[in-house]
């Protein structure tokens, strides 16, 4: 049973990324851009009314936030299987699948919304009913929320396969090779997610700066600075998943 090297893992995947940063950029750039752009109009547009059902103390549905959800899901899928099939494969990914929607994309998409919903809506139906009988639990429920970002990790190995059209390799052989794993995936966990508050708290001190000059400054700035860090997190959670595919499946070696 292999035991995966959380730190290593980390290095590995941070690693693809600044060795391969120009093809990982050729293949991210113009799904990133195109994000940028739909989260500025869905801003600019939706902001006001978002804002006036926020000062009514009303909480509202808003369906543009759904739509925006599932795009990421579908940029995300679509850089997924052009970085992973890069990266595992050496495919050079051709100028016509940049913005790559096929069949690839769309069972990625699918197997990802099956992993979130498998592993997120148990804990949030748990998680509500305890809160309305016992409200003071807030902090503990913490805890389910990480075994089921451990499981989403875990779950997560089958997604290169899709990448790679392998019809053998589903959640349940993920969910196989992986076991034993746990307390790595944790520690792979926690990793990952100081990285990604020290890219928020890093830009949220840049925008702090530049703030305390001008607020329109900041605006524009933290419209510019969205892109590299969405191509930087983007590529890195990408690099990721193929890092544990290549580890526990292929039997690399970091």
């Amino acid at each position: 049973m292999n035991k995966l090297p959380a730190i290593q893992t980390i290095k590995h995947a941070l690693k693809a990324v600044i060795q391969f940063r120009n093809a990982g950029t050729r293949i991210a750039l113009s799904w990133v851009l195109v994000l940028a752009a739909v989260r500025i109009f869905d801003r600019y547009f939706s902001g006001a009314a978002n804002s006036a059902d926020d000062s009514a103390g009303i909480l509202t549905f808003q369906p543009t936030e759904i739509i925006i959800a599932a795009f990421n899901v579908v940029v995300f899928s679509s850089i997924a299987v052009n970085w992973h099939r890069y990266i595992l494969l050496d495919e050079v990914t051709p100028p016509e699948k940049i913005f790559r929607l096929d069949r690839l994309v769309w069972n990625y998409v699918g197997r990802t919304i099956l992993i979130m919903l498998v592993t997120l809506v148990p804990v949030v139906i748990f998680s509500t009913a305890v809160l309305t009988v016992l409200p003071n639990l807030r902090v503990a429920l913490f805890f389910p929320f990480i075994i089921a970002g451990i499981y989403i990790m875990r779950m997560s190995v089958a997604l290169p396969a899709i990448a790679l059209e392998r019809k053998d390799f589903g959640i349940a052989a993920a969910l196989q090779v992986t076991q034993g794993n746990n307390l790595q995936f944790a520690a792979l966990l926690g990793l990952n997610a100081l990285i990604f508050m020290a890219t928020l708290l890093l830009t949220l001190i840049v925008l702090s700066i530049v703030g305390s000059v001008s607020e329109m400054a900041a605006r524009i700035v933290a419209i510019v600075l969205s892109v590299p860090i969405g191509l930087f997190l983007s590529l890195f959670s990408v690099s990721l998943l193929s890092s544990l595919y290549g580890f526990f499946v292929e039997k690399r070696k970091f």
